[in-house]
């Protein structure tokens, strides 16, 4: 399969053998132990973020990808991004739901060949692919919001380290921290799973990773587990918040405002909303809780 669009830069990050054959138009990213000679790797493309790989996941690839882009395609004018077992297509692949993240549909990946996971894949000229979002708040007397949403599976200091990084940076505004903590809308994947315009993707990629950096130099982490990511889980909140930003101010200048005139409801009927899948290998697989 040719590519879809000369201007698209699409990339899959993976720190394991892939799952699936990426279609030829993606390039594929390797972290940790995936990486080798002849291959696009984190060690080469961003060699002072790979030690922090073990606390950072795949968002140490999508520093790798922003310097790959700025050094070998200048030209791009879309950027995708996917992982080795997650994607956004721009329809429904026929996965099962997920009840425990009922945004994401699960796909058993014999089930998904070769050709069908190309074509699910390409972004058309769809300017972004989105998974649908998540509304915290179920109930109107309680709103939960990014830093009640994070506190309840995560150690909240680090959302509010975060949070003070990026207002330092100035990645964020002071007045805007409480409206960030109270966000009820939320992205999944941030702006590291779907499509994107490239000069948006590489501003924020670029400003998550000074913000990831402050963090990192002021703040060693050293846990076990899937709390060891906390910066990864913090950097998808923040891009969630800074691709909500620049919806609205589309729609408020009319770009999007035949399309997205319900942005702030629990109605998403978008253009550039699709599905967020997840690959299993289980054939037991029912469930699958992000973090």
């Amino acid at each position: 399969m040719v590519s879809p669009d000369a201007g698209l830069v699409y990339a899959c990050l993976t720190h394991v053998p892939l799952w699936l054959p990426q279609p030829p138009w993606v390039s594929t990213i390797h972290l940790g132990q995936a990486q080798g000679n002849g291959l696009l790797n984190l060690r080469d493309l961003a060699p002072e973020w790979e030690p922090h790989h073990p606390v950072l996941g795949g968002t140490a690839g999508s520093f790798a990808l922003r310097r790959y882009i700025l050094k070998h395609r200048p030209d791009a004018t879309r950027v995708g991004i996917c992982q080795y077992r997650k994607f956004v297509s721009r329809r429904r692949v026929g996965g099962a739901p997920d009840p425990k993240y009922r945004v994401m549909d699960v796909i058993y990946v014999p089930t998904l060949d070769r050709e069908a996971y190309a074509r699910h894949l390409d972004p058309g000229d769809s300017r972004f692919v989105l998974s649908a979002p998540l509304h915290f708040t179920r109930l109107p007397w309680y709103r939960r919001g990014y830093l009640k949403e994070y506190a309840r599976d995560h150690e909240v200091h680090d959302l509010l380290r975060f949070t003070a990084a990026a207002v330092e940076n100035g990645v964020l505004g002071q007045r805007e921290v409480e409206a960030f903590f109270n966000e009820d809308v939320f992205m999944p994947g941030g702006v590291e799973l779907g499509v994107f315009p490239a000069d948006f993707w590489l501003e924020s990629i670029a400003a998550i990773e000074q913000v990831v950096r402050t963090c990192v130099d002021l703040y060693p982490l050293a846990r076990e587990g899937d709390q060891a990511r906390a910066w990864a889980f913090c950097a998808e909140r923040l891009g969630s918040w800074m691709l909500l930003r620049r919806l609205r101010a589309e729609a408020a200048t009319g770009v999007l405002s035949r399309h997205w005139a319900w942005l702030n409801r629990r109605i998403w009927s978008h253009r550039h909303v699709g599905q967020l899948n997840l690959l299993t290998q289980d054939p037991n697989h029912r469930g699958y809780s992000v973090k």
